[in-house]
């Protein structure tokens, strides 16, 4: 497998798509008037549909959010004692989490692994946003002789489309031993987590489509795909109005005329929201997929 980039976007509706840790609120860019996702909430989506080893042969993820809070070394001591899982490159073998993204524990020695899989710091909604803020009350108390419940004030999200950018890198991914299957998992993962999250401020969220490109060689890059999917300056409540407004015309601009250093792009798509003809404008060789269930099947 040579270098892989790809372009994910899911969009999210009167939600909290990744609240800041300290506040809550949900992340925004207050000069671009965008919403922001982080890397680490796109890897945590894919190490929880993961971690309930969903293809049932015996993945496990590291940074589990089912095991007990401790630290890496607990952690480490915890899968030694399981699976005998002595060194770093015992716990690589076993832990997909490790292979994809890496790990860092507190060991004086071998106590670092650089991931395969890289997503942007921070991946902005394609649109421009304001948040709502609102209050919600309980009615239970939260300690004996109270009398009263709580109120709480928040901020949610009316609608967002977000792009996020991520990176394969091949030279690391043969060191941490990924595998086309392992590629195709998180693929997985990250297209069902995101439409199957059922929590309070995440069950709103709908993948739409992921562009993946395969590149000829290790090192080739294609700068500014990030930026490349525009819409209009306006406020959008649902995606059957920002679809309308989206444009790929520069994102068509810059993989063609990059043709040369491209073997082939891969499209995955929710049929509800995307055909085959929203990409006759890519000139290079391009297959179409839909990702049911768990498995993702050509079109």
């Amino acid at each position: 497998m040579n270098k892989k980039e790809f372009i994910f976007l899911f969009d999210a509706k009167n939600t909290i798509p990744n609240g800041d840790p300290f506040t809550g609120e949900q992340r925004y860019d207050e000069e671009s008037r965008k919403a922001l996702v982080s890397d680490v909430r796109i890897k945590r989506y894919i190490r929880d549909f993961l971690d309930n080893d969903p293809f049932g042969d015996g993945d496990v993820v590291f940074y589990s959010d089912k095991t007990s809070k401790g630290t890496t070394e607990d952690r480490k001591k915890e899968l030694e004692e399981k699976f005998k899982l002595k060194t770093l490159d015992n716990v690589k073998e076993k832990c997909i989490d490790v292979r994809l993204f890496g790990i860092v524990t507190s060991e004086k020695k071998d106590n670092k692994l650089t991931g395969a899989v890289q997503f942007m710091l921070f991946n902005p909604s394609i649109n421009e946003v304001s948040l709502i803020t609102t209050q919600n009350t309980t009615i239970m108390t939260s300690k004996s002789g109270k009398t009263q419940g709580s109120i709480a004030t928040y901020s949610y999200l009316p609608y967002g489309l977000f792009v996020v950018t991520g990176y394969y890198n091949p030279i690391v991914g043969k060191e941490n031993g990924v595998s086309k299957r392992d590629l195709e998992k998180m693929k997985i993962a990250l297209w069902q987590e995101i439409n199957s999250k059922n929590t309070r401020s995440k069950n709103s969220q709908t993948s739409r489509l992921l562009i993946e490109i395969n590149y000829k060689d290790n090192y080739s890059k294609i700068a500014d795909l990030d930026e490349a999917i525009s819409v209009r300056d306006k406020e959008y409540r649902e995606f059957s109005e920002i679809k309308e407004d989206l444009d790929f015309s520069k994102l068509f601009e810059l993989i063609n005329k990059n043709s040369d250093i491209i073997e082939n792009v891969n499209i995955y798509l929710d049929e509800n929201s995307f055909s085959k003809e929203d990409f006759k404008g890519l000139n290079v060789s391009k297959k179409f997929f839909t990702i049911k269930g768990l498995n993702i099947k050509e079109i």
